[in-house]
């Protein structure tokens, strides 16, 4: 049976059991490793000898995947799991239908990744406050730069820091980046996100983030977009310093701005 254009290429096998049977298991597997950050696949003979099956089912199996956009295969590298595909992190398709507080916060994404997001979105999102931000703006972002800096808690001192940053968010009026800001304050309320928080918040880098923050509201309410850029920049990069510190990892894309 030949699939209609729309029919995904993994359809239609009922004359192939085995590589219907293969692409059920790769399937099964690509959920498991999106559950825990992994999304490198073992190599084909690897795969064959878990699976019990012949390496040229599984090279059909993954050939077909790589056809619906699940998996993507380079040469020399691997074959890796692509980023859509109906495999995203569930906490992404809850925001799609539901929007950022239908997340179940029970399991997150790691801190690596959650640094590299807004290590991505929020200096943008600095940047954009300075060229939209209010009075009222600003003196709410102060109001939470106090909060923050007099917290006795760590609870209340993250309380506010997400606050901050929500506030810094809500001055762009952009609802797709208010969205997207409050999805990852949420995930960074989980257990793994909340336990290198408590191990890196010491009094010293406690201090140092508190310089940081201020310099970064300043520069928005200075309506210096650079400056408020570089700022956020500045602070997520050392942010990321202490993650690193935590779980050394040479290939992570910020190691060079924590240096």
């Amino acid at each position: 049976m030949t699939p209609s254009p729309d029919t995904p290429a993994s359809e239609g096998l009922d004359d192939q059991p085995e590589v219907a049977k293969a692409l059920r298991a790769l399937r099964d597997r690509l959920e498991q490793q999106l559950k825990t950050h992994q999304r490198r696949l073992p190599p084909e003979r690897q795969l064959a000898a878990e699976l019990g099956i012949g390496r040229n089912t599984v090279r059909r199996a993954l050939a077909l995947l790589e056809q619906d956009g699940l998996i993507v295969r380079h040469v020399g590298r691997g074959t890796f799991i692509a980023g859509g595909g109906g495999l995203a992190p569930p906490q992404l398709h809850a925001l799609t239908t539901q929007g950022a507080l239908a997340i179940d916060t029970s399991q997150g994404l790691s801190p690596r990744e959650l640094l590299e997001v807004r290590y991505a979105l929020e200096p943008a999102m600095a940047e954009l406050a300075a060229t939209c931000a209010r009075p009222a703006d600003i003196a709410e972002m102060r109001e939470c730069l106090r909060q923050r800096e007099e917290a006795s808690h760590l609870d209340a001192y993250e309380r506010w820091d997400y606050a901050l940053h929500m506030c810094i968010a809500k001055t762009t009026r952009n609802a797709m980046l208010i969205e997207l800001l409050e999805l990852v304050n949420r995930l960074r309320r989980t257990a793994g996100w909340r336990q290198f928080r408590r191990a890196s918040i010491q009094p010293a880098e406690r201090q140092l983030s508190n310089e940081q923050h201020r310099a970064i509201v300043d520069a928005i309410a200075r309506a210096d977009p650079a400056a408020a850029f570089a700022a956020m920049r500045l602070h997520l990069g050392a942010v990321s310093g202490h993650y690193l510190q935590q779980v050394p990892s040479p290939a992570h894309p910020l190691a060079a701005d924590a240096d």
